[in-house]
């Protein structure tokens, strides 16, 4: 069933031909992107066992209650033993007690997240087809809807917020905030958001990746003092705050995630920042630079932080979407947007090509082939295999910081 990605990236490619040139209003154009949006709702609402941690949530929901009796404890249950957060919580619930099926949750977590990103893309660039390329190739769309469900559900709550707050409607983003918090706790991330602004220049790349080497540096002395602030509570919530402050990274991990995070982001985001006509979308743009550059020293300093980027993914992507459309359009600094181009698209390479010993696969396994409700066959157990895995490396002693 693999060739539902063709037909969709088929489709994205014939579509950003058409459509893409298109600076105007264009209803034909809006109705495109709509169908695709409803195309990627029911790739991802109606797949079974893609990815890793898909693999979990499957299996907490067969744990929950079959009726709503002692729904309160229940749930308080939740949040103080699984850190799982109450909305999270009450939808599985609802799944469970009124449909039956998991399946009701991932199409709802599809809906939401994915009517959220293009919804958001639609306002901030007019090449809609390549970005849900870029979206769907950098494997974002299959994170977004696997393996960060509970966070998809908190993500597209802070997207609608930020993007009404930076239009004006702030107080959107104080009724979304709330929301998002009750699906995830990291959305606190976006608490961030209104309070930084400052103007971008290259001097600014140079101070935020001097800001993070400081920060990596004096990683241990900082996150020492969260672990001992966090000793004093208890609860899963507590237990996820010291699993990932003890995260550590040698100074080649430290470069690799700033660059990642940081400087090829930074290149590709000012150079859409730059070429953008608009002064309205200019100063949207600089403010979401903003924030990414806050984002991008904490994942650069923290390697447990990186999670947070994904509040500034999107927009990241959206900007990137950009990038490639006029890298042969522009000729200014033609040399470091292209050399940047395929950093980029070498280090989406490593995680693909991500290899797992003990099922002989890699991380593009988790998503590849597509695999349907329509044939649910238990040879997706192999993707389980391979997260447990990733996941007993991820908690191994190599890459924890020594606190005394």
């Amino acid at each position: 069933m693999t060739i539902f990605y063709f037909i969709f990236i088929a489709l994205a490619a014939y579509f950003s031909f058409r459509y893409d040139g298109i600076e105007k209003y264009d209803s034909h154009k809006q109705h495109r992107l709509w169908l695709m949006c409803i195309y990627l709702i029911f790739l991802s609402g109606f797949s079974y066992g893609l990815g890793g941690d898909k693999f979990t949530y499957m299996e907490e929901f067969e744990d929950y209650p079959d009726n709503f009796s002692d729904v309160e404890d229940f749930i308080w249950y939740q949040v103080m033993l699984k850190g799982q957060m109450p909305l999270w919580s009450l939808i599985n619930l609802i799944g469970k007690v009124v449909f039956k099926s998991f399946y009701f949750v991932q199409l709802l977590q599809s809906a939401f997240i994915n009517s959220a990103v293009c919804y958001v893309a639609s306002k901030y660039t007019h090449r809609y087809f390549l970005f849900l390329i870029v979206y769907f190739l950098t494997l974002q769309f299959f994170i977004f809807n696997t393996e960060v469900m509970r966070e998809g559900f908190a993500l597209s709550l802070v997207l609608i917020g930020m993007h009404n707050w930076m239009s004006g409607k702030r107080w959107i983003f104080f009724v979304t905030m709330p929301v998002a918090l009750l699906f995830h706790v990291s959305a606190a991330t976006a608490l961030l958001f209104p309070f930084v602004r400052f103007k971008m220049s290259w001097k600014t790349l140079i101070v935020a990746f001097c800001a993070a080497y400081g920060t990596w540096q004096l990683s241990d002395l900082a996150l020492g003092k969260v672990m001992m602030m966090a000793l004093g509570g208890m609860g899963a919530l507590v237990g996820k705050i010291l699993f990932y402050s003890i995260q550590a990274s040698t100074i080649f991990g430290f470069l690799r995630s700033a660059i990642t995070y940081l400087i090829f982001p930074f290149i590709i985001m000012y150079t859409s920042l730059r070429m953008e006509p608009s002064e309205t979308l200019r100063k949207s743009k600089e403010k979401i630079m903003s924030y990414m550059v806050v984002l991008g020293v904490l994942a650069s300093a923290f390697a447990g932080f990186t999670r947070l980027y994904n509040y500034v993914e999107i927009f990241y992507l959206i900007m990137l979407a950009d990038f490639v459309y006029t890298l042969f359009r522009f000729k200014e600094h033609f040399i470091i947007r292209l050399g940047t181009l395929a950093g980029t698209v070498f280090l989406i390479a490593l995680q693909y090509l991500i290899y797992y010993e003990t099922t002989n696969t890699h991380y593009y396994d988790y998503f590849y082939p597509y695999t349907c409700i329509l044939d649910e066959d238990e040879s997706v157990y192999i993707r389980e295999i391979a997260h447990q895995e990733a996941v007993k490396a991820e908690e191994s002693d190599d890459n924890v910081r020594n606190i005394d």
